[in-house]
């Protein structure tokens, strides 16, 4: 009889010792998903942060668009006139147009006439003759800008055709 209880006994532990390790490797897939959940949720949290910085960043971008045409008007106004002199109260206006702009965010596109044409900060109006070689900006037609490293609108420039012979 006492073999029989000693059978048992391997059996019970036996069975005993397979439950605990189901429960082992239950509690590990749970602890494995919990951190799987717990890392996804940080990177949620991280993904939206930057989605609303960038929300924010943006959120003046249709203002101050309609704020550079008010800059286009400053500097036709100020090319227009032919005496300087009256142009100084533009100036100063236009200047501190500009710095509050520059403070929100906004640039301009630096445009040198010979450099090869940027598709990706200008836009080309015209073609015109030039001693130039083909394809490089000519002259700068409009300023361009960008807001927080984003073009809002492309510098616009008229681009050489090349030498004709």
């Amino acid at each position: 009889m006492e073999e029989k209880d000693k059978d048992q006994n391997n059996v019970s532990s036996a069975s005993e010792g397979s439950e605990i390790q189901k429960c082992e490797r239950e509690r590990e897939e749970y602890l494995d998903g919990w951190k799987r959940a717990k890392a996804d949720f940080i990177n949620y949290k991280k993904d939206e942060t930057r989605r609303i910085e960038d929300v924010l960043r943006f959120a003046n971008e249709a203002m101050i668009q309609e704020l550079i045409a008010v800059l286009d008007s400053f500097h036709l106004a100020i090319e227009s006139h032919k005496d300087k002199t009256e142009t100084k109260g533009l100036l100063l206006i236009m200047g501190q147009l500009e710095e509050s702009l520059r403070r929100f965010g906004l640039d301009k596109i630096s445009v040198v006439p010979g450099d090869k044409f940027d598709t990706a900060t200008e836009e080309a109006i015209q073609e015109v003759p030039s001693e130039k070689p083909a394809g490089v900006v000519h002259e700068e037609v409009s300023k361009g800008y960008r807001l927080h490293g984003k073009v809002i609108r492309p510098a616009r420039v008229s681009i050489a055709k090349g030498q004709h012979n």
